[in-house]
C-alpha cells in the first residue's frame, strides 16, 4: 500500500500509508507499525477511500513531563 502524503480522515485523523509494516508517525518519524498499536494517539485502521493507519497525533512533539526531584 503506497500514499505519498498522508490524507485527513473523517474522524480529524490523518491516514499514514504502511509500507513494508512501516508508517511515518507525526510525532517519531518512520516506525514500525507495532509502535502505532501501543500509541494513545492511534484510531484504528482506515478501510475507505484510502487505507492505513488513523492517527490523532498532533505535528508537534510530544512534551516532555518535568518532574521535581527532592533530594
Amino acid at each position: 500500500m503506497k500514499m505519498g502524503r498522508s490524507k485527513k480522515s473523517q474522524s480529524h485523523g490523518r491516514i499514514l500509508g504502511v509500507e513494508e509494516g512501516q508508517v511515518v508517525c507525526p510525532r517519531r518519524g518512520l516506525v514500525d507499525i507495532e509502535r502505532c498499536w501501543v500509541c494513545p494517539a492511534f484510531d484504528g485502521l482506515s478501510t475507505g477511500h484510502y487505507e492505513g493507519v488513523v492517527c490523532r497525533a498532533s505535528l508537534t512533539p510530544e512534551p516532555v513531563p518535568l518532574r521535581s526531584v527532592n533530594a
